[in-house]
């Protein structure tokens, strides 16, 4: 008896140190663009996220991403947008409410997993209920835009200057994936060419349809890649990332 006593106190620490499943959702988000902003001195991800009513029915809500690579972003931000007609774009000059946000060591059990593994750090999102009830007000579906801003990724002569984007929640369905864009900030043709795969233990790693603006008449340092497909076609996993590669002067 003694015994199991002594165990008893061992077992249930073990227990409550391993991390909690994610609560699902009340309702499946989509990524219709993942947008990365780029100058000499820094680099600002986009990660534009529908989420429609589902079966929520009201009250405030915490949503938890974990940050991408190379590493933690010196600012976080998200806002709160009503999303056009079938979860189109909100137009550029559409209002929206700031997301208050704090930073977290790994996933709070009492939050819903939206971006990348539970257990790793990341920003707690605090969505108000009346907030996100007016973002629903028009079409039934909400755009959540994330903004992490982090240093410029050191480059690689080889592999360009590489980001990983997380793409959803690990323990559930992967996330439609929509556009992929690599945008250069500077006034120059400093930006060469960019793409994108899927990357993690799964991933089918076939290279992925990526808009780069603006255009640069230089040609990119990759001879004859493959074709890129549209990022809604590829086959996706949920332990899929996604790592973005662009190439600068």
């Amino acid at each position: 008896m003694r015994l199991a006593l002594l165990a008893l106190p061992v077992a249930l620490a073990a227990t409550l140190s391993r991390p909690r499943p994610a609560p699902p959702l009340f309702a499946l988000p989509t990524l219709p663009r993942i947008r990365v902003e780029a100058t000499r001195d820094h680099v600002m991800v986009l990660e534009d996220l529908n989420l429609p009513r589902g079966e929520w029915q009201g009250g405030d809500f915490e949503l938890f991403v974990a940050f991408g690579a190379p590493g933690t972003p010196s600012a976080v931000d998200a806002r709160l947008y009503a999303a056009g007609e079938l979860g189109r774009d909100p137009p550029p000059d559409a209002t929206f409410e700031p997301v208050a946000l704090e930073r977290a060591a790994r996933r709070p059990p009492s939050s819903y997993m939206l971006l990348g593994p539970p257990t790793m750090a990341g920003v707690l999102l605090r969505v108000r209920g009346a907030s996100f009830r007016r973002a629903l007000a028009p079409f039934g579906i909400a755009r959540l835009r994330v903004r992490a801003l982090s240093e410029l990724p050191a480059e690689d002569a080889l592999t360009g200057r590489e980001l990983v984007v997380r793409l959803g929640v690990r323990e559930g369905p992967p996330l439609a994936l929509g556009r992929i864009e690599v945008v250069s900030l500077e006034p120059d043709e400093w930006l060469l060419g960019a793409e994108a795969h899927l990357c993690g233990p799964d991933a089918d790693r076939y290279p992925l349809a990526v808009s780069v603006l603006p255009r640069s008449i230089r040609a990119s340092p990759r001879e004859s890649p493959p074709a890129p497909i549209a990022p809604v076609l590829s086959v996706r996993h949920a332990t899929d990332d996604l790592c973005v590669r662009f190439w600068t002067l």
